[in-house]
């Protein structure tokens, strides 16, 4: 597989479109977002996955700027968002809606991106009469039987790792589910954004005790069954997040009649990694169907 390493002139150019990097403080923490565009368009907020970022959708809220008031964010204990002492899944949730309360956001769209489609889909449970649409990126919904509790069995954390060398990590940054991507140049960025300088040295971004105490839960289709805003499910043709029992029919059974179904082809779970240019458009037509759908 040849790698793309050098940064194309649409990511070069998206990385100099004018953006506001803010903080606010929810709980006693201060959390990091990118926003940008006007805030008398269509707000759409999107979170990312598993100890990722914010910078991991920078590229992403700037190609759609002109169109949306966009904003992407880092849970607390990710990215440039200070770390807790504990974390719950109702944590994440309030650090989205204190971030889009900051911004004011008016019925945004929530998108959310593996672990950030389970917290986008918690947050929707109990915000979304307040929300145009859910939109669930690569997160597969179980019925409660299929249930698996993702960091029960996870040994406890380990104080963080710490190096003397900013390059002792990037040179170590892997994508989890682990997968192949050519476009080495946002691995690249991805992994230069990760890492972070202390007084002791260099360390990754996130906390390694986010997940001591996180239960995810076993709700997630009954509160996918009584939500009071549109729903819709993007994902990667070659994901692995469909278990040996439930594929696309599983999902298709979950979601409310006439909720879009959309397969990136040839991506996998990082999907807007794989397919940078056709996430875009993707996910722009899927804003759009929210935008037309009335609720």
């Amino acid at each position: 597989m040849d790698l793309i390493t050098e940064r194309p002139k649409w990511f070069t150019e998206a990385l100099e479109v004018e953006h506001n990097s803010s903080r606010v403080n929810i709980n006693g923490a201060d959390i990091h977002f990118l926003e940008w565009g006007d805030p008398k368009n269509q707000s759409v907020i999107m979170l990312h996955g598993n100890h990722a970022h914010a910078h991991w959708f920078q590229f992403i809220g700037a190609l759609l700027s002109d169109k949306y008031h966009f904003v992407v964010m880092s849970f607390s204990g990710m990215g440039e968002s200070d770390w807790r002492s504990s974390y719950e899944r109702d944590t994440f949730v309030e650090d989205v809606w204190g971030v889009v309360t900051a911004t004011k956001m008016e019925k945004p769209i929530v998108v959310g991106h593996s672990f950030g489609g389970m917290v986008s889909l918690i947050t929707a449970g109990k915000y979304s009469s307040f929300m145009k649409g859910l939109l669930l990126v690569d997160f597969v919904v179980y019925p409660s039987e299929e249930h698996a509790e993702w960091f029960a069995h996870q040994p406890k954390s380990r104080p963080p790792q710490m190096r003397d060398h900013k390059e002792d990590f990037s040179r170590r940054f892997r994508l989890m589910p682990d997968q192949e991507c050519v476009n080495q140049f946002l691995i690249d960025f991805i992994a230069d954004k990760s890492i972070r300088e202390t007084e002791e040295g260099w360390s990754w971004t996130f906390d390694p005790s986010t997940y001591d105490t996180l239960r995810i839960g076993s709700d997630h289709a009954e509160i996918l069954s009584n939500l009071d805003c549109p729903v819709g499910f993007f994902y990667g043709e070659n994901t692995v997040e469909f278990n040996a029992r439930s594929g696309v029919s599983g999902m298709k059974d979950l979601l409310p009649k006439g909720s879009p179904i959309v397969a990136l082809e040839d991506a996998r779970h990082h999907l807007m990694l794989d397919k940078p240019l056709e996430f875009v458009e993707e996910l722009d037509k899927l804003i759009q169907f929210f935008i037309n759908t009335k609720n």
